[in-house]
Formats: structure tokens, sequence, C-alpha cells
């Protein structure tokens, strides 16, 4: 009784097993059309061979507002000056005198005003800007802050 009941279950087990096998394809045809009909019903093709992507206008209109306000990320900026709005602007047109390849900017923190140059994504990027600075300018120091990605 015990060896019956166990040649019928692997029996049944074999059986099962074989039915559920979806992958095995008798017909190559078959599977090569239902393939061409999806390609066929995803995108469309022009007489001349280029792609045609038929996409909902507004994603257009968010790529532009993102373009216009780019997100800022944390990095990192050096610290040339801090002190008062005076002096702060001083020190903002002598740094663009002689180094006019960073974007400089005055930040008002209470109760002083901060003079912060370049936006870089590394830390490394920031030092090796500093050793570009450091005789004009040899207290600036990196501080991490927000930047603005598309300076």
């Amino acid at each position: 009784m015990k060896y019956s009941l166990l040649i019928l279950f692997i029996l049944s087990a074999q059986i099962t097993y074989s039915q559920n096998d979806w992958r095995v394809y008798n017909d190559q045809d078959s599977l090569i059309e239902n393939v061409n009909t999806t390609i066929e019903n995803d995108i469309l093709f022009d007489s001349e061979g280029s792609v045609i992507i038929n996409a909902d206008p507004r994603i257009d209109s968010l790529v532009s507002i993102v373009a216009e306000n780019p997100p800022e990320i944390k990095g990192y900026r050096l610290e040339i000056f801090f002190g008062n709005r005076k002096d702060a602007e001083k020190v903002k047109s002598e740094f663009l005198k002689g180094f006019d390849q960073y974007p400089i900017y005055v930040i008002w923190q209470q109760p002083n005003f901060k003079v912060h140059v370049g936006n870089f994504i590394t830390k490394l990027q920031a030092e090796k800007a500093q050793q570009e600075i450091k005789y004009a300018y040899p207290n600036s120091y990196i501080v991490i802050t927000e930047i603005k990605t598309a300076d």
C-alpha cells in the first residue's frame, strides 16, 4: 500500500509539472508573430525609418520648469569673507576681477554678511579651488551648503 501511494504521488507530480511549463513553444512562428505584433502596437514607424514617440505634452512643460528652476543639492562652497555689507560687496568685486570663473554669492546671515564662492559637488573640487585662491584669500575655508546645479 505504501509503495503504490508513493508511485502514484511521483507520477502525479510528474504530470502536473509537465503541464505547468508554459515556456515550451511547438511553433516558433507563432512566437515571432506575437513579438512583432507587440512591437507594432507599442511604437509607430514612419516611412523613413525614424521613431515617432507619442508622449503627453505636459512632460515637456515639466522639463522646462525644472530647467528654469534647477533643484538645489548638498555641495560645497568656499567662504572667503564675513562681516558688514559694505565690505562684503567690496570683497565680491575684488574677487570677480581676479577669479571670474567661479560664481560668487553674498549671503546675509544675521548679524553678518558672508561671501561664498563656487558650486562644488565634491569636496575635492572645493579643495582644488581653495588652492587656486589661497594666496589672495588665505583665510578661506570650505563650507557645506545647498548649491545650484545649473551654475
